[in-house]
Order: structure tokens, then sequence, then C-alpha cells
């Protein structure tokens, strides 16, 4: 059940999935694999958390308003740089490997999805067998992220220079959508 719960809620929208298809539309398969593997890291941290107890620090008001503030830092960022790249600035070969794992591991900490999926969803399955379910949490993760790898990998051969456009501002609506989101509760949290 917990491989379960992790698979699907690994590929519903977020800004971890939104950037390793970004990235793997953009730089393919290798490139994602790195930035798959930043992510990766996030969790990692996530589930030490869970496993040594301090998940109910993360579920307190002022962690929760650090994390939120972290992250509308940090994806409005994102935003901005997808936003903002120029046209026909097509970079599909990128050779920096710790900007793609930085990245990665930078958008996980501050996603707020992440964060709520492992105090709130996740914590409930942990049980006396919490090392075996913690390892199917991270499998059924990295599952569904693969997963996602591959299929746009396979997608990555039909995107034109215009269509990538097109998705890099998708991708800066989305990530100012989580934004708003933040803010918003951010405002909540501090009422």
């Amino acid at each position: 059940m917990i491989f379960i719960v992790a698979f699907i809620g690994a590929i519903t929208p977020g800004p971890d999935i939104l950037l390793i298809i970004q990235t793997t539309l953009r730089y393919g398969f290798k490139k994602a694999l790195i930035t798959l593997f930043g992510i990766a890291s996030g969790w990692i941290f996530y589930l030490a958390i869970l496993y040594f107890g301090f998940a109910k620090i993360f579920t307190g008001n002022i962690a929760q308003i650090l994390l939120s503030v972290f992250g509308i830092i940090y994806l409005s960022y994102l935003s901005f740089m997808l936003y903002k790249k120029p046209s026909n600035d097509l970079e599909f070969r990128d050779s920096r490997v710790i900007g793609g794992y930085k990245k990665g591991l930078l958008v996980n900490l501050s996603n707020p999805k992440a964060i709520l999926f492992f105090s709130v969803v996740v914590l409930p399955y942990m049980d006396n067998n919490m090392i075996f379910n913690l390892m199917l949490l991270f499998f059924g993760l990295f599952s569904a992220f693969l997963f996602v790898v591959l299929i746009a990998s396979y997608f990555r051969r039909f995107v034109t220079n215009k269509l990538f456009n097109i998705i890099d501002k998708i991708c800066a609506f989305i990530f100012l959508v989580f934004v708003v989101i933040l803010i918003v509760k951010l405002f909540r949290d501090l009422l």
C-alpha cells in the first residue's frame, strides 16, 4: 500500500515533477537523472526526519513559516528564470552536473507538496516495520519519477523550439501558482 501511495503521490502535479519533466525535455535522460538524484536526496532528508521522529518539528508554525518563505523565494526565482529565458536560448546540452543536482535538491526541500506528503500522508503508514516502509516509500517515489523521465525522454524527440518555449512559460506560470498558494498559506499561518 505504501508503495502505491508513494507512486501516486509522486506523479501528481507539483514542483518536483514539473522540474523533472522540464529537465528531461530540455537536457535529456542523463541530466534528468542527476536532477532526480537531487530530488531523491531531499526525500532521504525527509525520510530521516520521519525515522528519527522529528516530523512534528516540520508541522509546527515556525517551521511552516520558514519553509513557506524559502519556498516562495526559490520557486519565484525559478519561475522568473524560466519566464525571462529568451525564445532562442534552447540549450539542449548542458554539462553542469552540480547545477542539476542542486536545483533538484532545493526544489524538493522547498516543495510544500513534499513537506505535506511526508508529514501528513506518509506518517500514518509508519509502524513497527518503519525501515521496510521507508524503503518501500523511497522506491515508490523513485519508480514514479523514473517512469516520468522515461516517458518524457520518449516525447523529447517531438519537442520543437517553439513548443519548448511554450512549455517553459507554462512551467513558469505553474511555479508562480505554487508561490501564490504558499503566500496564501503563509498569511493564514501568520494570522
